[in-house]
């Protein structure tokens, strides 16, 4: 593996911890007294967040036998969501994190896929699980964050609980974006997430006296796992937002000194394109390290001419191995979409084959192994078999989907080996052509994926969403193909008011698909 960068931020004495209850353990003995978050008018210490972790171990293991069931959560970023996440992990049983944007039929699913003894919710998520109660399997204890939540936990003692904690056990689920279907529940050790964490802070080069702020999901691995945890065990200060809302986010900027904060692309475009957007009230912001979703040059360059002072970084994971790969500025002038693993925690290689190694220059898929990868799909070995491919190789390598080519020390990501477009024998990459789409002025967003076709077996289509009210299609077509190669050209354009993405910024392209299925079937005939 050739992917490592002799300049990752060292680890202090004390932060290789095995679990996430150690994350929050060593921030509060390393800086007690700091304030650890702020959530609105609020602020807690590391170990004010610490005690009360602990004290909500303790109503758990007062209220709930182990065999039980896992403790699930499903709200908005909350000082309570973390410290039902921290509390949990003390106890030795694992979180279920429900994501917020699901329908009823999804959370019964989920319920009865994951079956928690207790669901801490806020309250639109309370609304949702009333509803859909009277289909559980098992009836779960609402904790309601509004009114229930620091009732639970009152009284409770201050210091941790006398259990023995398994590391390598199952420490949390989180649910996949559900991209291309329905979201698999990916069961992950506390190990692994501490591992994740970790490497975060080395690749990442995070300090103490970063001021994070939380924007991205809890529900989601980025948010969670790949910035919150990581954050947390550097001893950042944190400023928690509910949810992303530009406005907000420039009032806590200016409030709190936000240097860093770990965003999907669609929140930079709301924010550049909001119209109070005034880059003087984000003076002191460092850094935004996005993840989840793809970063196209043309919105890395506009918000860096907009705030010169701050720069564009880039996380590459995923929920199945969390964090495992980061691009700093520095690291775009040596190959612009490349990827390295600076602190070398992890172990990755391209492949193009189980087996055989990618040279430079050749395109494989990239795979990962150690101890940072997710124990399985809860209920679903088809699903873990075709991630670990037992198969093929020994089963320790995880692999990711993603076609990458090696570059000089780096790995560029060029497409999804799933997405991959095959035309008359020859490969092409929506990446590639979506790169091209997004420089378009009057493109707004954009996804590209193949449609069928009985010569050429697939051609490239894309989905756009105007900037304005109207948009030249032919005018757009004209211009990628002035991009690309002849045979890479985009054959047709669908106008979508938005491109349907998960909490995390990734398309849903089953979604985007059938909705162009519909609109070519109530397109009149011959159009």
């Amino acid at each position: 593996m050739g992917f490592s960068d002799p300049t990752y931020k060292r680890l202090q004495p004390g932060q290789n911890v095995a679990t996430s209850g150690e994350v929050l353990g060593y921030a509060a003995a390393a800086y007690p007294t700091k304030t650890g978050l702020i959530c609105g008018a609020h602020s807690w210490t590391f170990a004010e967040l610490d005690q009360l972790a602990n004290q909500f171990a303790h109503a758990l293991l007062a209220a709930f036998r182990l065999h039980d069931g896992p403790v699930g959560i499903m709200g908005a970023n909350s000082v309570e969501y973390a410290l039902a996440h921290f509390g949990a992990s003390r106890t030795g049983r694992y979180t279920v994190n429900f994501p917020t944007r699901c329908t009823v039929d999804d959370l019964v699913y989920a319920v009865n896929l994951t079956r928690p003894a207790i669901l801490v919710v806020d309250g639109p998520s309370r609304d949702m699980a009333v509803r859909a109660s009277s289909r559980f399997d098992i009836q779960p204890r609402l904790i309601a964050i509004a009114t229930g939540f620091w009732d639970f936990l009152a009284g409770q003692l201050h210091t941790p609980p006398d259990i023995t904690v398994d590391p390598d056990a199952g420490g949390s689920i989180i649910f996949t974006g559900g991209t291309t279907g329905r979201p698999k529940a990916v069961l992950a050790s506390q190990r692994a997430r501490a591992v994740s964490a970790m490497a975060a802070i080395e690749d990442f080069r995070i300090e103490s006296d970063t001021i994070a702020g939380y924007s991205v999901p809890f529900t989601h691995t980025a948010g969670l796992f790949s910035w919150f945890q990581p954050a947390v065990l550097a001893g950042c200060t944190g400023v928690v937002m509910p949810k992303w809302d530009s406005e907000l986010f420039m009032q806590a900027a200016e409030s709190h000194g936000i240097s860093v904060i770990f965003a999907v692309p669609a929140q930079l475009a709301m924010l550049l394109d909001h119209p109070a957007f005034e880059p003087r009230r984000l003076r002191s912001l460092e850094r935004i390290v996005f993840g989840g979703a793809p970063l196209s040059r043309a919105l890395i360059e506009r918000a860096e001419a907009a705030m010169p002072w701050m720069h564009c970084a880039r996380g590459y994971g995923s929920s199945e191995t969390g964090h495992l790969a980061s691009q700093a500025r520095a690291d775009r002038d040596k190959v612009y979409d490349g990827y390295n693993q600076p602190g070398g925690r992890l172990e990755i290689e391209i492949f193009k084959a189980p087996g055989v190694v990618a040279g430079e220059g050749e395109i494989g898929e990239v795979a990962t192994r150690g101890p940072h990868l997710m124990i399985e799909y809860l209920g679903d070995r088809d699903a873990t078999d075709a991630f670990f491919r037992p198969h093929t190789t020994a089963g320790d390598w995880g692999w990711m989907g993603d076609l990458a080519v090696r570059n000089n020390g780096y790995f560029t990501l060029v497409g999804r080996s799933k997405h991959m477009i095959l035309s008359g024998g020859l490969n092409i990459f929506p990446a590639e052509l979506e790169d091209v789409l997004i420089r378009h002025p009057d493109v707004a967003d954009c996804i590209v994926f193949g449609v069928k076709d009985e010569m050429w077996g697939e051609l490239p289509a894309a989905a756009v969403v105007p900037r304005g009210n109207w948009l030249d299609t032919e005018k757009v077509l004209a211009y990628v193909a002035e991009g690309v190669a002849r045979y890479k050209r985009l054959r047709k354009l669908y106008v979508l008011d938005e491109i349907p993405r998960t909490g995390a910024g990734k398309a849903q392209l089953h979604v985007v698909k059938e909705l162009c299925l519909r609109m070519d079937a109530q397109a009149p005939a011959g159009a």
